[in-house]
């Protein structure tokens, strides 16, 4: 490349641009599942929401969750497997089944893996705010305990 070549902000412009529709496309499926997975029968617009065509990335997405709970993070992605699993499974969308991988754990390995999530869990836990001392430090409003 010669020195005051612009072909190089081209190519950043163009990976920019690449990278943000990527991850906007990610965005707008995750708010999309939200409409799409409802269960509000009767109620015109919930009912338009879950009739909507999906994104094909968002279709592929629900498709290999059903088939086997899985997800496959892409371009590092803004939502975790974690935030996905939570809204699928709220939303009443279940695996049918699991990923072939899991049939590779021993069983006795299983009891101490969850016991160490378990154990992560409650320590994270332990360090968090009680709501009401949350929606008060969110609102600037003094919550009584006793309320």
């Amino acid at each position: 490349m010669v020195a005051g070549d612009l072909s190089d902000v081209t190519t950043a412009r163009d990976t920019f641009n690449r990278l943000s529709t990527i991850e906007w496309q990610r965005v707008r499926d995750f708010i999309v599942l939200h409409y799409v997975a409802n269960e509000r029968i009767g109620e015109p617009f919930w009912d338009h929401c879950r009739g909507m065509e999906l994104p094909a990335t968002l279709a592929e997405k629900i498709a290999l969750f059903r088939e086997g709970g899985a997800f496959m993070r892409e371009e590092d992605e803004l939502f975790l497997d974690d935030s996905w699993g939570q809204v699928m499974i709220g939303q009443g969308i279940m695996p049918r089944g699991w990923s072939p991988l899991a049939d590779n754990v021993k069983a006795a390995d299983l009891g101490p893996f969850l016991d160490t999530i378990a154990k992560a869990c409650r320590v994270k836990a332990e360090t968090l705010p009680e709501h009401r001392d949350f929606v008060a430090a969110m609102t600037g409003q003094s919550l009584e305990k006793n309320a």
